[in-house]
């Protein structure tokens, strides 16, 4: 069906303005006190209303000494415009309100510590009315005590009664400090039979104990290391402050290790950087999944995901 011409001129912003100063003088009978309401003045508002009839074609007020009555014409459409912009107010609430709800953000303590808290700051600039609650749990995800509203987990599973969707794959590599380096020389995996292995023994769900050099030597082709040798820890972190304090070599992960690596606190000996297993996912319940803020924190994890990959 084809909209006359007269039909849309009516729906051009200036007309759309005026209904709100009709709103306001139907609704207080007075143009004066609609002009204190709106912070305009009384003319402003008697112009508004006589550009709101002249797109109509009708009057909406009969002006008589000291006060104002609506028409039969406005009596009809001031119940309609009062109702639409009622429903408009009610729902840019709802919005703003869903725009600035805390999320609780849950994430292991390693992640938390070396990849998340540094980037923050990015996130209170792009969304400052969203607060973050973040939960730095020990831990995996229990989907029958959920303490959070989005969660980000290294995983080789999914999780049911929640979605699940990707954020980053994750890079195993074999770090040492650069002093442990030289009272050890590493020009080849095979070397590490005479090193003493850092292990994070809770890598990801039901993981063995030596999970990740087990995997990283099997695909490197290491056959003459004992991945079940060496000191082992509760946190990937915990591990590599070992390795920095001259331990012994850990398992690093590349999404913790950038900095440390940058401030020569550690080293890679070797260039062999094999894709973990288990990479990091998006846990949230699904009916969390369409609200603003919600969405906001997750496509703000994963533009950071991105940037941190390149």
């Amino acid at each position: 069906m084809q909209l006359d011409c007269r039909e849309l001129m009516f729906l051009k912003s200036s007309t759309l303005a005026a209904l709100r100063f009709f709103e306001a003088a139907s609704r207080l009978s007075s143009f004066k006190r609609a002009a204190l309401e709106l912070c305009v003045t009384q003319g402003a508002v008697s112009q508004q209303i006589k550009h709101l009839e002249e797109a109509l074609g009708c009057k909406l007020f009969f002006r008589l000494p000291r006060q104002i009555t609506l028409t039969e014409e406005g009596q009809r459409f001031a119940l309609i415009v009062q109702r639409v912009l009622a429903e408009l107010e009610e729902e840019a609430k709802a919005i703003a309100a869903a725009s600035t709800a805390e999320i609780r953000l849950r994430a292991g303590p390693s992640f938390a510590l070396r990849w998340l808290v540094p980037r923050l700051g990015h996130f209170y600039a792009r969304h400052p009315k969203i607060q973050l609650f973040v939960n730095a749990a020990y831990g995996y995800v229990d989907p029958a005590r959920r303490d959070f509203d989005l969660a980000i987990e290294m995983s080789r599973s999914k999780w049911p009664g929640l979605r699940s969707e990707a954020l980053m794959d994750e890079y195993l590599t074999p770090v040492c400090s650069p002093s442990y380096l030289q009272r050890h020389p590493l020009r080849r995996p095979n070397d590490l039979s005479t090193c003493t292995l850092l292990h994070d023994a809770d890598a990801w769900v039901s993981a063995d104990k030596d999970a990740e050099w087990h995997f990283w030597l099997k695909a490197t082709g290491t056959s003459d290391v004992d991945s079940t040798q060496g000191q082992f820890f509760t946190l990937a972190n915990l591990s590599l402050e070992a390795a920095v304090a001259h331990q012994g070599v850990a398992m690093g992960r590349a999404s913790l290790i950038k900095e440390l690596l940058q401030a020569r606190q550690l080293v890679a000996p070797f260039k062999h950087r094999v894709k973990s297993p288990a990479p990091y996912r998006l846990v949230y319940p699904k009916e969390l999944a369409q609200r603003a803020a919600m969405q906001a924190v997750i496509q703000w994890l994963k533009d950071e995901a991105g940037t941190s990959s390149e």
